[in-house]
């Protein structure tokens, strides 16, 4: 049992959330904001004034105050001892009472022992450059040459490349060009949302983009060059608290979504088609909860989906589920095949710290199967996984705040994972607690190739992809992040951009203040050097927008200032050059 989340079918739909959930203090007066989010802040423990006079006083101190505040823990055990004594035959005041232990939480007077001191983060490691290097040099993600072998060419900017182009065609590879052109600006909002916007992914071909959103409505948009065109907007058939992933089919005719039911819905996209939803009943006559993740095969004939420990490939023609397999021990976040066009090999990854390859033409029948290989090195849940589309490399993200890239041939074998010791529960609850385990520390087994460090997978599902294989040769990684960031990361570990979502946002209410943004999923268009980023308000601050898309291009710096900061004030273009007109 996963102890981030609490039981879909037992939990009250107003108490439980599938991404971000808390529990609310009823008794909480104290601040209008969080009232109005209908979440408890974990942090204002920090503000308490309590507290704050408690570290003031600590410094001076002397031996006596100590044996007073020995005193006081006896006290306090006491009457902790009392509370619990008087909390017999309430096994929900029990519950309570040990998260606010856990958490080292003062509720309403009724613990009075002091906080637990937080460790702090441990520093970001060093990326291997030298391995990352050798992965650029392979000639597996792109090109080798003069960006990462010193020559001549390396002195080109853009724009001679692009002459080059003309006057020698073959000269210059075109991949070049696009390694170089990488959106780099903060970008701007170009739909703001009621609601917070939970994933959103551009076509295979680029032609439209997808997304949705906390308030059960997928959006239908269709793009011209750089241009984001709103054409269809579907209102979803409601399951609970939330729309938990949609895709988009090879052909863009269809879209399916789920939500925290064992249902998924199928509808069309084109705008002139009706609203209408076919259900596609995953459940099987067991336990059967959420589903958390879909994908369609590349034919566009089956769909595999992740839920409750559990992958399942559904037969869209036949109504039927076709394999049900008990994959993993907790909560499968996310599911991929190995390759657009194919639907032979399945990626998974859960909440138990693994990423396992399934075979299809080796599943079994019933509901017990062994997977292909399984991938270790997260030493948290895995949030997502992607594949690079070429039944070799996939990437994932972690709760332990890491990227990982990975290889098929360097995978473990069923028999070789159980060889290994079992992986040990830190409790850590990455919808609330700063991560503080140490990043630099590999767990035993790790199998993977190369780690990416920097953003934060915390509050929600971040998700991570491979840029695209057109215009980049799939060269870089890029994600997103809890504190609004979206971060590209070159094969060698290094971080080449950091665009911040947040900022675009604050342009587009005019705030004075920048307010803390989550970038939870991002987009590559597959030839512009164009991102798209789907983003949700933080709930532990204000926000006069819930959520968005953010539109990160390739652009000068002075392109990303709003037109509403031009003054009359401003200097004067300069004046056009005059062509000089000879009379002979």
């Amino acid at each position: 049992m996963n102890p981030d989340r609490e039981d879909p079918l037992t939990a009250d739909e107003d108490e439980y959330e599938g991404y971000i959930y808390e529990e609310a203090d009823e008794d909480d007066d104290d601040s209008d904001e969080d009232e109005g989010n209908g979440h408890e802040n974990v942090e204002d423990i920090e503000n308490d004034e309590d507290y704050e006079d408690e570290d003031e006083d600590e410094d001076e101190e002397d031996d006596d105050d100590d044996d007073e505040d020995d005193d006081e823990d006896e006290n306090g055990a006491m009457s902790l001892a009392e509370l619990f004594s008087g909390a017999e035959g309430h096994p929900n005041m029990i519950r309570q009472l040990l998260m606010l232990m856990h958490s080292g939480q003062s509720a309403n007077g009724f613990l009075t022992h002091g906080r637990r001191r937080q460790r702090t983060p441990s520093p970001i490691p060093e990326p291997d450059t030298a391995k990352g290097n050798e992965l650029l040099n392979s000639g597996e993600f792109g090109r080798v040459d003069s960006a990462y072998i010193p020559s001549k060419d390396n002195t080109k900017n853009v724009a001679q490349k692009l002459w080059m182009r003309q006057i020698k065609p073959r000269s210059i590879n075109p991949l070049s060009i696009g390694e170089s052109i990488i959106p780099d600006n903060p970008g701007k909002v170009v739909d703001a949302y009621e609601e917070s916007a939970y994933s959103g992914q551009y076509s295979e071909d680029g032609s439209l983009f997808a997304s949705c959103d906390k308030d059960w409505q997928l959006r239908i948009y269709k793009t011209a060059g750089d241009k984001l065109v709103r054409e269809k907007v579907i209102q979803g058939i409601r399951g609970r608290w939330t729309i938990t992933d949609h895709n988009l089919s090879l052909d863009n005719h269809w879209l399916i979504y789920s939500s925290i039911t064992p249902h998924v819905y199928l509808t069309r996209t084109a705008a002139d088609a009706p609203d209408t939803h076919h259900q596609l009943d995953f459940s099987t006559g067991d336990e059967d909860y959420g589903l958390w993740s879909v994908r369609f095969s590349g034919d566009g004939r089956e769909i595999v989906a992740g839920g409750k420990g559990r992958i399942y490939v559904y037969d869209i023609e036949s109504r039927t589920v076709l394999h049900s397999v008990d994959a993993h021990r907790d909560d499968v976040n996310s599911v991929c095949f190995a390759e657009p066009t194919s639907s032979q090999v399945v990626f998974s990854g859960s909440d138990d710290n693994l990423v396992k390859v399934w075979d299809r033409r080796s599943m079994g029948a019933g509901r017990y199967s062994t997977p292909s290989g399984v991938l270790v090195g997260h030493a948290e849940g895995v949030t997502f996984v992607t594949s690079k589309g070429d039944n070799r490399y996939l990437a994932s993200n972690g709760k332990d705040q890491k990227m990982l890239l990975w290889d098929l041939r360097m995978m473990h074998s069923s028999r070789d994972y159980r060889k290994l010791p079992p992986s040990l529960d830190s409790g850590f609850d990455y919808r609330s607690d700063r991560y503080t385990g140490h990043k630099a520390t590999k767990i035993a087994g790790d199998c993977s190739v190369m780690t990416f460090q920097g953003h934060q997978v915390l509050r929600t599902l971040i998700r991570c992809h491979f840029s695209p294989a057109h215009s980049t040769g799939q060269r870089y990684l890029y994600t997103g992040s809890a504190d609004g960031n979206v971060a590209i990361y070159r094969m060698d570990g290094t971080r080449m951009r950091t665009l911040d979502t947040s900022e675009a946002f604050q342009r587009h209410t005019q705030s004075p203040h920048k307010t803390p943004y989550i970038a939870r999923d991002v987009s590559w268009h597959p030839f512009h050097p164009t991102i798209l980023s789907s983003c949700l308000a933080n709930h532990f601050s204000y926000h006069e927008v819930s959520g968005g898309i953010v539109q990160h291009s390739f652009s000068e710096p002075n392109d990303t200032e709003p037109e509403t900061l031009e003054t009359s004030d401003s200097e004067p273009p300069p004046a056009r050059r005059q062509r000089r007109r000879f009379l002979y």
